[in-house]
């Protein structure tokens, strides 16, 4: 692991950097962004304000030059990077996008961060990597981008670990499945990277658990200001779409029932539908008024409550229906450090024991560096 000048440190590159569901997810595991990209300025201006290590560029990765992030990097940072993290938009890969392309630029991006993890890996050295996305990469429309990205990444010169993980398993209060390839540096260490299991016995947090607690959300209005959300409803994410449709009034909606894409209600004491807004289809809060607000989205994907996302209310909408639960990507990191920089030893009882800790409200567990 490499080490900084003021002590022990895990720097990061992010790519696709999006809300920063992966970035928070390691920093809670004592990682650290410093360097981030994303094509969206909305997206780097909200992990420049949640990650303020972290030096965000808005950029095309699919144009830009590794050269280019290597110049980042080295203005940003003393040490190497430990890690690259990264899930390229999902969109065209979607099981439920019914407006696909035929050519879609997009189904070039996992293509790019192939080669951007080469010519870092070449000059700057990475332990390893994570790439994220939806299982729809798996199909057969898609199989071929995905085969040929982890075939580019063992080229780059990684043992290359795959696996699908569903969020409700690791004490997020949604059903959502995501694939995972992690790849570690085979000239530093010789073994495959185990994922964490999934605890299927656990009981998942359910919607009322997550925003049961919360305060009526502030109806979206252009004139709105983050500090006029947060002093009215608490929290500046706390707003949502004025509610239009005669379903929200004639009693036509109950908790738990979907009727069309647009109006899928949740239910109290069930976890939420896949977080994954499309045009006007945020999910209908349980009590069936009204859609859920960006804050209460934001919990049902488990992000801190300090966590903010920065933009419009469609741009809010769409960072946080891409974002990575961060308790998933915090048992990534937690698996990783333990496999790579504590021991080799003991990996699955800790994770279980730490994902446990979580789900029950008590105190992170923590590990002690061997003697």
């Amino acid at each position: 692991m490499q080490v900084d000048p003021e002590g022990e440190s895990r720097p990061l590159i992010s790519l696709f950097s999006g809300a920063g569901g992966l970035d928070q997810g390691f920093k809670e595991r004592g990682f650290e962004t410093r360097l981030a990209y994303d094509i969206e300025q909305h997206c780097v201006n909200t992990i420049e304000h949640n990650h303020q290590a972290a030096s965000a560029h808005q950029e095309d990765l699919s144009e830009i030059d590794v050269d280019t992030i290597i110049s980042h990097w080295r203005t940003s940072s003393e040490v190497p990077p430990v890690g690259l993290l990264g899930g390229p938009p999902c969109q065209s890969f979607s099981r439920s996008n019914v407006y696909k392309k035929d050519q879609d630029p997009r189904d070039t991006l996992p293509r790019h961060y192939a080669r951007i993890l080469n010519g870092l890996n070449d000059e700057l050295g990475l332990d390893f990597f994570v790439f994220e996305n939806v299982p729809g990469l798996l199909d057969e429309d898609h199989i071929e981008l995905y085969d040929s990205f982890k075939r580019r990444a063992r080229a780059a010169g990684f043992i290359v670990s795959e696996g699908e993980l569903d969020a409700k398993y690791f004490g997020v209060p949604q059903n959502r499945k995501r694939i995972f390839v992690v790849g570690v540096n085979e000239d530093r260490f010789d073994s495959r990277f185990q994922f964490p299991k999934e605890d299927e016995n656990a009981s998942t947090p359910t919607v009322q658990d997550a925003i049961g607690d919360l305060p009526e959300p502030i109806h979206f209005s252009r004139s709105l200001t983050p500090e006029d959300i947060a002093q009215e409803a608490g929290h500046p994410n706390h707003w949502c779409m004025r509610p239009r449709s005669d379903k929200f009034e004639d009693g036509s909606l109950s908790p738990g029932e979907i009727k069309g894409r647009s109006f899928r209600t949740l239910a109290w004491d069930q976890p939420s539908y896949t977080v994954a807004y499309g045009h006007r289809e945020v999910h209908v809060h349980p009590n069936c008024n009204r859609r859920l607000s960006i804050f209460e989205a934001m919990r049902l994907q488990a992000f801190p409550d300090e966590y903010e996302l920065v933009g419009n209310l469609s741009q809010q909408i769409d960072m946080i229906s891409d974002a990575v639960a961060p308790p998933v990507a915090e048992a990534l990191a937690w698996a990783l450090d333990k496999q790579l920089y504590l021991s080799h030893e003991g990996t699955d009882e800790l994770v279980d024991q730490h994902l446990s800790s979580r789900r029950n409200g008590q105190i992170r567990l923590e590990l002690n560096s061997p003697e």
